[in-house]
């Protein structure tokens, strides 16, 4: 059975390359498009990894988080194109 991972993001670009890249390597890969579609998918599919953005509509990375972590104890990965060193995580 491969690892499953989730990708949020909005962009469809990133989560096209991020998916290819994932996949090459043997993982399955699922797409949400920001932070309230990632909350549907993850009750309906068990993912092992998610693979986060923090800027997104609707739903910030942080609150997608935030919400994961109450429910879920899987590895998140937050991808950003935050530099300052303020803005980290």
């Amino acid at each position: 059975m491969l690892p499953k991972i989730l990708i949020v993001d909005d962009d469809p670009h990133i989560r096209e390359l991020v998916s290819v890249f994932l996949e090459r390597e043997g993982f399955q890969t699922y797409e949400a498009i920001d932070g309230l579609d990632a909350l549907q998918k993850i009750n309906e599919v068990k993912v092992d990894m998610v693979i986060l953005d923090i800027m997104m509509p609707n739903m910030d990375g942080f609150d997608v988080c935030f919400e994961l972590r109450k429910y879920y104890d899987i590895p998140i990965l937050m991808l950003t194109a935050k530099g300052e060193t303020s803005q980290k995580v």
